[in-house]
This record gives structure tokens, sequence and C-alpha cells, in this order.
């Protein structure tokens, strides 16, 4: 599945907002979803080759 940044950034944002009311559980299966369909932004490596990330990776960097 290839989206588009827009949504990826609305996805994570989506699943951050979820985490801090309580809806806790909605947020973990969004970002399960999230990382299951690779909707997260991924890593590149010294070779410029594009990585999978995990959801809990992407929080830490941002």
């Amino acid at each position: 599945v290839i989206a588009n940044p827009s949504r990826i950034i609305l996805y994570y944002l989506v699943s951050r907002f979820l985490t801090t009311g309580p809806c806790r559980r909605a947020a973990e299966v969004l970002a399960s979803e999230l990382e299951e369909h690779q909707l997260l932004p991924g890593r590149l490596d010294w070779q410029g080759n594009e990585h999978p990330r995990s959801y809990e990776d992407v929080v830490s960097c941002l």
C-alpha cells in the first residue's frame, strides 16, 4: 500500500492524539495497523535504501 505523505502525517497525528485521551486501546490498534500496512515513514540507510520502521521508532525520532 502506498500512501501519500499527507495521509502518513495525518495517521501519525491521529495516533498520537489518541494516546493522550481515553481511547488508548484505539491508539494501540491504529499503531499496529500503521506498522502492518507500512504506513509509517521509513528510514534510509547509508546507501540510500529505505527500510520500514516500527511505530515506537517513529515516535522516538519525532
